[in-house]
């Protein structure tokens, strides 16, 4: 009832407002001749933090307080005030003489008074019925609300025309007894009748409404059809059955419905089709009797349907819905449909049912793809850099700024990326992410951007979107932006300046609704100095920057960290792993891990494939590089020791250059591209 009328709606102007370093004598002045009033008391910031009443002052200075006693020490502190938008009811219980209304920063923005707010919720609840009221008498068809004891405590303006029926009148004195007994006495809540009153055939529609404790019944109800006298009605007859045999004819059935969804007319060979009665049929809701309809539909939006697969009785047929104008007026419906012969239309209805079911599969699979698959929960430690660097985070999911996460690799950016994303607003749109060392030079333009058909050789019949493109509506995730081309930095630059795309070929651009999340492991201001990498796009990303600290400048997330890895490996392996002794905990929690997170879990699974179920881990079980210890274990085949053997290699490059893959491949003596294979390979 009350929902309309906000605190904002009702609050008028504080005649006096308090601060809290103001005196007695100085409050006094203010609140003399005031009467019934708490006063709001606000600080230097104009936040609400206090009230002060004419009793409260006045016993303050019937004992005897000096009168430069300060406001702060004499108000009340539990004061209750409302947000303008709220609904202030709940204060009400306090019975309080005005209530403080305060806007989002907490600052007085007007007082309430009780007896004015419940007026206004009068004069809003009155507002509300008169518009019912008046709805409900432009309505065509009769309405009637029946409340206890079979009594009308509404009916518009046309049940009082159609029916001679007043508020006030008990409904079965009006109408036939057994019949309206019948339709209120129906357990079922929303049903549609058919019969006559005063000579005339009515359809009418039950519903049952429940308004707080109590329930109602409202009836609607409609002439069906107009009366003839004896001459007309024989000559309408007749054009009615020559117009119903070619219908029958023409079509293996046809049916109208009203604008409500209502059945006025069915063809007998539809109505056998159905195995039910032509006369059962007619005034029941087209849904009650046809599986799968969207008649009703049809009839509400005036929008035809041709040639539908329709499914029905465990089968299908064909169905054409057209709406039915008179005078420019939507009225109704009518539908032909064709359920004999169909070997033809039901072999493509199982084609198109497959081809779906594709699609459907292809959808899921690049849903799976671009999502978001990490939350805030699942980042786990609490030590103060790490807890600092998801509030940060979480701040920066609230934004729609591009967000730039600097680090060392192995230390969590891309699950950093993918929380943001999941808390932000844009969580039900796609997340994309690109390892933008991993694209060729000469293929990553093409593939952040898209193509035309025919823009180059080997171009894809249709042309391709970009990852940009696919992207729009959510995040794109540009993970290792460092390693980005020059060339193509000008075009990101681009796109986050004009959030618009243009494909390779094409002559137009095209705009796209993106939020940017960007990720590195190298340090970007030295490679500006270098001028490897743009100081405008540097500047553009670096709007919110997050510092993702090494797993070695939080050892004591390392205590949460194993058991989190040891249940999730535990699940992938099939084997219960849950314990680690102290002695080896220690030694994990010592390490330097240069590899961090990530190496973290990977010593942690060749560990848990070492031990049995349901052992506990101790030092012996971890690898010699963290113990210093030889531990006679079977030696694992060549191909194994030279696969870990390069590995080592590529990560001591990596850190030796600080992350720079261009300068690791020179040094190990391969190519760029060959390197960033073997580094997808290790991941």
């Amino acid at each position: 009832m009350n929902e309309g009328v906000p605190a904002k709606a009702a609050m008028k102007k504080p005649p006096v407002i308090l601060y809290t370093d103001e005196s007695m004598q100085e409050a006094a002045a203010k609140m003399y001749h005031m009467k019934n009033y708490d006063a709001p008391v606000i600080d230097d910031a104009g936040h609400v933090v206090g009230s002060l009443s004419g009793d409260t002052l006045m016993t303050a200075m019937m004992k005897g307080l000096s009168p430069q006693t300060k406001v702060e020490e004499m108000m009340e502190r539990q004061v209750s005030a409302v947000l303008e938008g709220d609904l202030p009811l709940p204060s009400f219980k306090w019975n309080p003489a005005t209530i403080p209304v305060v806007n989002e920063s907490r600052n007085l923005t007007g007082i309430l008074y009780p007896e004015e707010w419940f007026a206004a919720v009068e004069k809003d609840a009155k507002q509300r019925r008169d518009i019912l009221e008046a709805l409900l008498n432009g309505e065509e068809e009769g309405v009637v609300v029946i409340g206890d004891g079979h009594k009308v405590i509404f009916s518009n303006r046309q049940a009082e025309k159609l029916l001679s029926i007043h508020s006030g009148d008990r409904i079965t004195d009006v109408l036939d007894k057994n019949k309206i007994t019948d339709v209120l006495s129906d357990q079922l809540s929303e049903e549609t009748y058919s019969f006559y009153v005063k000579d005339k055939k009515m359809r009418v529609k039950k519903q049952t409404i429940t308004a707080g404790k109590k329930t109602f019944i409202a009836l609607w109800f409609k002439e069906m059809a107009p009366s003839f006298t004896n001459g007309e009605e024989e000559g309408w007859k007749e054009k009615a059955e020559q117009m119903e045999t070619i219908l029958e004819l023409a079509y293996d059935g046809i049916i109208m419905v009203d604008r409500h969804g209502v059945i006025t007319m069915i063809s007998k060979e539809y109505a056998s089709f159905l195995e039910m009665d032509e006369q059962d049929i007619i005034g029941r809701h087209v849904t009650d009797v046809i599986e799968h309809t969207r008649m009703h539909i049809v009839a509400e939006t005036g929008k035809p349907e041709i040639a539908d697969i329709q499914p029905i009785k465990g089968d299908y047929m064909v169905a054409t819905r057209l709406p039915i104008f008179k005078d420019g007026k939507l009225e109704g419906a009518v539908g032909k449909v064709l359920f004999k012969n169909l070997g033809g239309f039901k072999a493509l209805k199982k084609r198109m049912e497959k081809l779906e079911k594709e699609l459907a599969n292809y959808r899921g699979d690049w849903n799976e793809t671009n999502r978001a698959k990490y939350q805030f929960d699942q980042l786990i430690g609490t030590s103060s850099e790490w807890t600092k660097a998801k509030e940060l985070a979480l701040k920066a999911s609230e934004t729609e700024s591009s967000v730039l996460l600097l680090g060392e690799s192995g230390t969590g950016k891309e699950l950093f990326a993918h929380a943001i994303h999941n808390a932000s607003p844009r969580s039900p749109g796609p997340f994309v992410k690109v390892n933008c060392a991993a694209i060729p030079n000469d293929l990553i333009e093409s593939e952040l951007f898209g193509y035309i058909e025919g823009s180059f050789t080997g171009a894809k019949r249709g042309g391709k979107k970009g990852k940009f493109e696919a992207a729009d509506g959510g995040t794109i995730f540009l993970d290792e932006i460092g390693e980005l081309p020059i060339h193509m930095q000008v075009k990101l630059l681009r796109v986050l300046q004009e959030r618009e795309v243009e494909k390779v070929g094409a002559t137009s651009a095209k705009p796209v609704d993106i939020r940017v999340i960007a990720a590195t492991n190298r340090n970007l201001e030295k490679m500006i100095g270098e001028g490897d990498f743009r100081l405008d796009l540097f500047y553009r990303l670096n709007v919110f920057s997050i510092h993702i600290p090494p797993l070695r400048e939080r050892p004591e997330d390392i205590e949460q960290l194993v058991p989190y890895f040891l249940k999730k490996l535990s699940l992938k392996l099939g084997k219960e792993v849950k314990y680690i002794d102290r002695t080896a905990m220690d030694t994990l929690v010592k390490y330097n891990w240069p590899g961090n997170t990530r190496e973290l879990e990977n010593v942690i699974e060749r560990t848990a494939n070492v031990v049995d179920s349901y052992q506990t881990i101790t030092s012996v079980h971890l690898p010699d590089k963290l113990t210093g210890v030889k531990v006679k274990e079977k030696p694992e085949p060549l191909s194994e020791q030279m696969r870990e053997a390069e590995k080592q290699a590529i990560l001591h490059a990596l850190r030796y250059t600080e992350g720079n893959k261009s300068q690791a491949a020179k040094l190990l003596g391969v190519s760029r591209t060959a390197l960033y294979e073997k580094i997808a390979r290790m991941k």
